[in-house]
């Protein structure tokens, strides 16, 4: 894998590249940049840009921490972490919630889970995690999670839902990842969650989880990825969810931070700034992109327009095509970038609000405000 003088991608043999520029240096010129790139006859344009603009300029109470993956959405609500406190943000009416905590807590991340029949708000701290009701006013469940040789604590982070089932995972600091059952209680009030079966397959601590109806890709703090064909496992917990491992990838040296699992590829954000798109049935590396300068803080998947977004500590959202397949893995297309003068970006999200109108929003670290960004139409 190369890196040309003149680009800022690494790339399989003979790539087929778009966009071999980089966009400007980071200056005091990123005003709803919209980067244009090549042509290609087999990659359909992205529909949508975004433009820039301030409607969450509010005082927060609380500011977010600097962690990971740190905002949520679902909906027209909005989540982000401190270290002992999580807040929840009703986009609509700016009315600002405090979940109720009983005791202190240190909060090492945050992520709403759509089930279908419910919404809950998973709150991954030390020594366990919570499940809230999607607006933060009660706690529905609570799950401790002991360190294996059972000494000192552990923490737990990385929470990922099996999309059309029941399920979801969870990871913690000694690299095992846990599967739980969600059913709601025979009572008709409150939750029924059956843990069902853990498994170890990382050497360090979990960083991220997603998962999509036939895969599911964890991550840890050295780098390294595990993918599991989850398509075989039954829905009702009596086949082992994790009992079909494809892969796992040697470590890479760096953290891996934030995943996004769609179609057949993934896409794995690394603390060095680097975005690299697999293959999800083999592993391969189909591109490496050097997207930002400092560690990428999070990424946020928008599965109807097949892109994402990242953010970073180098004060820079970018938004990136995700090809749907390893045929188009080494088409990776920039469609707009900003530079959010003095954030250290921490969390991003796609969001619809109340009046049907699509945004992106993104939180930073120890600021008052959320960034806001509105969904345009491409006419490229």
């Amino acid at each position: 894998k190369t890196l040309s003088s003149k680009g800022w991608f690494f790339a399989r043999p003979n790539p087929r590249i778009l966009n071999s520029h980089r966009p400007q240096e980071i200056s005091n010129r990123f005003e709803a940049l919209q980067i244009s790139c090549q042509n290609h006859s087999s990659m359909s344009p992205c529909p949508v840009t975004y433009s820039r603009k301030h409607v969450m300029s509010h005082p927060l109470r609380v500011s977010p921490s600097l962690m990971s993956n740190n905002l949520t959405s679902n909906k027209s609500l909005l989540a982000y972490a401190r270290a002992e406190a999580v807040i929840v943000s009703n986009h609509g009416d700016n009315k600002l919630t405090s979940l109720p905590f009983s005791d202190k807590v240190q909060v090492k991340g945050v992520k709403y889970m759509d089930f279908g029949w419910i919404c809950v708000l998973a709150v991954t701290m030390v020594d366990g995690f919570q499940l809230w009701s999607r607006d933060g006013s009660r706690m529905l469940f609570f799950h401790p999670v002991r360190p294996a040789n059972d000494s000192g604590s552990c923490f737990v982070r990385g929470v990922g839902i099996v999309k059309g089932r029941n399920e979801f995972l969870v990871g913690d600091s000694s690299g095992a990842m846990h599967t739980f059952l969600m059913a709601q209680a025979s009572s008709g009030r409150g939750l029924n969650v059956k843990n069902t079966k853990g498994i170890r397959e990382h050497g360090s601590a979990i960083s991220d989880i997603s998962c999509s109806e036939e895969y599911c890709v964890s991550a840890d703090d050295r780098g390294s990825f595990c993918v599991f064909d989850i398509n075989s496992a039954e829905p009702s917990g009596g086949h082992n969810l994790m009992s079909k491992r494809l892969f796992i990838n040697a470590e890479v040296g760096f953290p891996c931070t934030s995943i996004a699992v769609h179609g057949e590829v993934f896409v794995a954000a690394f603390s060095s700034g680097h975005l690299r798109y697999y293959d999800l049935s083999t592993g391969d590396l189909c591109v490496e992109v050097a997207a930002h300068s400092r560690c990428i803080t999070a990424v946020a998947l928008n599965a109807d327009a097949s892109i994402i977004s990242t953010v970073s500590e180098d004060c820079v959202l970018s938004v990136w095509t995700l090809p749907e397949s390893p045929a188009d893995g080494d088409q990776v297309e920039l469609i707009f970038t900003d530079h959010v003068e003095d954030r250290q970006l921490t969390g991003v999200t796609f969001l619809v609000d109340g009046h049907g109108e699509r945004k992106m929003v993104a939180s930073s670290y120890d600021t008052d405000t959320l960034d806001v960004w509105n969904e345009v139409p491409s006419f490229r």
